[in-house]
């Protein structure tokens, strides 16, 4: 773990951040503190999260209780965890407590912030520990379902788009452009495309299996 923790302060450390693109995107922010920490997961509002993380700003102190006050928040008490583990490698940062029910922390290379304030503020005993195979695939299976989906369309558009399509109505400037793309690009080339985003992912999965990244455990 490399992040500089010199600079948190001794209340607590707020990090906020986003994940997903377009319509998808979710937005999530954690106050760790050594009193405990505050979670708010895949917020969908991103006005009323600028405004959370602008008031927990402002207020060091009460950041906590701003938080606490939002729909989705979860709290947790250093007394309530039992393990914390974090891969870098995988975006994986679960707390675990005391009846081994874990909870997620949204992905986002924020996570490392997260588990460096927990470490900072509460410690624990220190320890590594191989990811098991679902930790691994969970992610690239995921990734695979999507582009298998997204893939599948766009091969079928391909087929069907034609050489001699006018297009009308609305928008019809965009439709003769995404005709001419998907009949250039053609159902073949669009199916190796998809196959070697497939592969890629796939190669990348069988990889992490056979090399096994590593979990850094904190233990209460």
């Amino acid at each position: 773990m490399t992040t500089d923790t010199s600079t948190l302060a001794p209340a607590g450390q707020l990090v906020s951040w986003e994940e997903g693109i377009g319509d998808d995107k979710k937005y999530s922010i954690a106050h760790v503190s050594p009193t405990g920490l505050v979670l708010v997961p895949k917020m969908k509002d991103y006005q009323q999260w600028q405004q959370a993380v602008a008031s927990a700003q402002a207020s060091p102190a009460e950041a906590p209780a701003v938080l606490q006050r939002l729909p989705k928040s979860k709290q947790f008490t250093p007394d309530q965890i039992s393990k914390v583990s974090y891969s870098k490698d995988l975006w994986q940062l679960y707390l675990f407590d005391r009846e081994q029910n874990r909870t997620k922390v949204p992905n986002g290379k924020e996570q490392e912030q997260v588990f460096a304030a927990i470490k900072h503020y509460w410690g624990g005993k220190e320890s590594e520990e191989e990811a098991d195979a679902w930790s691994v695939v969970q992610t690239p299976l995921f990734i695979l379902s999507v582009i298998a989906v997204i893939g599948g369309f766009f091969i079928w558009f391909c087929a069907i788009s034609e050489p001699n399509y006018e297009a009308s109505g609305r928008r019809s400037g965009m439709k003769q452009l995404l005709n001419a793309i998907g009949y250039t690009i053609g159902p073949v080339w669009m199916s190796v495309i998809v196959g070697t985003l497939a592969a890629i992912t796939l190669a990348s999965m069988i990889s992490q299996l056979i090399k096994r990244p590593v979990k850094e455990v904190l233990e209460y």
